[in-house]
C-alpha cells in the first residue's frame, strides 16, 4: 500500500495516469501529451507498472498502456478533485 501512495505522490505520475484515464496510449502519446522526454516517461510507467496501476499490452514493436482496472480511474478522479478542491480553498 505504501508503494501505491509513493507512486501517486509524484505529479508526472498523476498527469500520466489522468492522461490514461481517458483511454490507453503509446508512450509517444504520453510524451506528446504530457510534455516530458521518453525516457521519463517510460521510467514513469514502470513504476506504476510495478504497483499495479498500469498495465500493457505488446503489440508488435508498439506497447501500449491502460490504467489496470475502472477502480484506479475513480481513484484518479478523486485524487484530480481533491486537489482541485484544495487549490480552490488555498485561493480563497
Amino acid at each position: 500500500m505504501l508503494e501505491v501512495g509513493r507512486a501517486l505522490s509524484c505529479e508526472n505520475r498523476l498527469s500520466l495516469l489522468t492522461a490514461l484515464a481517458d483511454g490507453e496510449a503509446t508512450v509517444t502519446e504520453l510524451v506528446s501529451h504530457t510534455g516530458s522526454t521518453q525516457p521519463n516517461v517510460s521510467n514513469h510507467l514502470a513504476v506504476l507498472r510495478s504497483v499495479g496501476l498500469v498495465a500493457s499490452q505488446r503489440s508488435g514493436r508498439t506497447v501500449r498502456y491502460e490504467l489496470a482496472s475502472p477502480e484506479v480511474g475513480n481513484l484518479v478522479k478523486a485524487l484530480v478533485a481533491v486537489a482541485q478542491d484544495g487549490e480552490l480553498a488555498a485561493r480563497t
